[in-house]
């Protein structure tokens, strides 16, 4: 049991330092239309469009719309506000292709960090007023339908809300409709920041609001941070119900809350294997080593006390983790990434 439980890590990734987002147009990644097919005037129909829907989101433009939420105020509108992000983007490369000293270039980035704040905004305000509807349980029943939100089948239904729900699957809730809409919205916003070179900024409030759900999870589970001078002055009673109530914590800490939450990040950034693996990492690292260190701990004490009146107890400590041990290995385990 002890090499079992010493073998749970998490694997320490380097590479959010490679994804600084350098915003200049030389960071964009390339566009998936090259520049022989993108022509002048589709680059110039590009940033007529993009001064005019992105300014309307620009608090600091004299069309600002006052309207507080985009996605909220109509999905329509989202996705054309979206669609003109990625068409600005193409339409730089064809600048910088062209003229990389142009006014017109100048232009473009303006509209770009202008229509990037305003995602990023949008994409802290689904992921802040939707707890409810991204919830562990809300997300672990996703991933059969995830696929019905990859970006082009998203863009070219033209629906709203209410629409779309009715023709999500009838074979969910209408909470797991609920969710599943949420969750391509977040998705969307993600793949459309990072493919522009804005992946630090999406992250960031990812990981700031997914963490503290986390975190909160465990807590309510009944699962605190054991320190080692504590655990051993702790008398054989004591822990005997730490291990109990560990045993049935540990169970919906593994299938329900980390297991949940790796799908919620497989999903908003499945543009990106690198950067989901990597944000779920600084998201659950904490909270998985919390969960982890009381059957460490006792792994160790018992390997040195042998007190053979306890070996039922050890018994189905040991049994409970294999039990949860190919999820264990599925949720945490980043070999690919291993530094």
């Amino acid at each position: 049991m002890a090499k079992m439980a010493k073998t749970v890590t998490f694997s320490s990734f380097s590479s959010l330092s490679n994804l600084s987002s350098l915003h200049s147009f030389n960071s964009l990644p390339a566009s998936p239309l090259s520049t022989q097919t993108f022509s002048k005037s589709m680059m110039e129909e590009a940033l007529e469009s993009a001064e005019s829907i992105i300014r309307k989101w620009d608090p600091n433009s004299q069309f600002y719309t006052k309207i507080i939420s985009l996605f909220r105020h109509s999905r329509k509108e989202a996705k054309k506000f979206i669609r003109c992000v990625r068409d600005l983007r193409k339409a730089m490369h064809f600048l910088v292709s062209q003229d990389s000293k142009s006014d017109k270039l100048v232009l473009a980035q303006s509209l770009m960090q202008i229509g990037m704040s305003t995602l990023e905004k949008e994409f802290f305000q689904i992921l802040s007023s939707n707890r409810d509807h991204l919830d562990p349980d809300s997300a672990s029943g996703q991933s059969t339908i995830s696929s019905n939100s990859e970006f082009e089948v998203y863009m070219e239904n033209d629906d709203d809300e209410d629409d779309e729900l009715k023709k999500a699957s009838e074979s969910i809730s209408q909470v797991e409709k609920a969710s599943a809409l949420v969750m391509s919205d977040l998705k969307v916003i993600a793949e459309t920041m990072i493919s522009c070179g804005y992946g630090k900024e999406c992250i960031k409030s990812y990981k700031l609001i997914r963490k503290s759900i986390v975190d909160e999870g465990l807590h309510l589970l009944g699962i605190e941070k054991v320190k080692t001078s504590q655990f051993h002055k702790m008398d054989w009673g004591v822990l005997e119900v730490m291990i109990k109530n560990w045993i049935k914590a540990a169970k919906i800490g593994v299938t329900t809350l980390f297991k949940g939450e790796k799908l919620l990040c497989d999903h908003v950034f499945s543009a990106s294997l690198t950067i989901g693996q990597s944000c779920f990492n600084q998201i659950a690292k904490e909270a998985g080593l919390n969960l982890f260190t009381l059957p460490e701990l006792v792994a160790h004490k018992e390997k040195k006390q042998h007190h053979h009146e306890r070996i039922f107890k050890l018994m189905d400590l040991y049994a409970a983790i294999s039990d949860l041990w190919p999820d264990i290995e599925m949720i945490f385990s980043f070999d690919s990434l291993a530094s």
